[in-house]
């Protein structure tokens, strides 16, 4: 077995999402050694925000590798969202300064996504409309 496939079953990540992580590390501490801690948080928080417009963009359109580098953008938010969701958490804790609104907040924002997932299964599920190999017996 390659030592890539080690890592991602060590991990369940791949070598070059480990990279971003260490990445985003890397210039989150430069960010706070330089005093722009705040600034590099909402540079960061605006590229996320970018990537997910990219990636809705390319995920629909009509050629094949377009919408194959939208599946790796994807993949890509997919990895960093939890990131992402904690230093938008704390942007806002910077400027919101009641503790119940800030957790409100951070509920929504990390557990909103998967509510909505799963509502949008469960309607998919209960909409009746079965494929016509599935034939319903009366």
């Amino acid at each position: 077995m390659k030592w890539q496939q080690r890592v991602r079953v060590a991990t369940g990540l791949s070598c070059w999402q480990i990279m971003l992580h260490l990445l985003v590390v890397a210039v989150l501490v430069m960010g706070w050694m330089g005093g722009a801690l705040v600034r590099v948080g909402l540079g960061l928080c605006v590229l996320y925000s970018v990537t997910v417009i990219l990636m809705l963009a390319f995920q629909r359109h009509r050629e094949q590798r377009w919408r194959d580098v939208g599946d790796v953008l994807e993949e890509l938010t997919t990895t960093w969202y939890f990131g992402a969701a904690i230093i938008a958490l704390w942007l806002l804790s910077r400027v919101l300064h009641n503790n119940f609104l800030l957790a409100l907040a951070g509920l929504a924002i990390l557990a909103g996504p998967a509510l909505v997932s799963l509502l949008v299964k469960e309607k998919k599920r209960n909409s009746g409309d079965l494929p016509a190999k599935h034939r319903v017996r009366h």
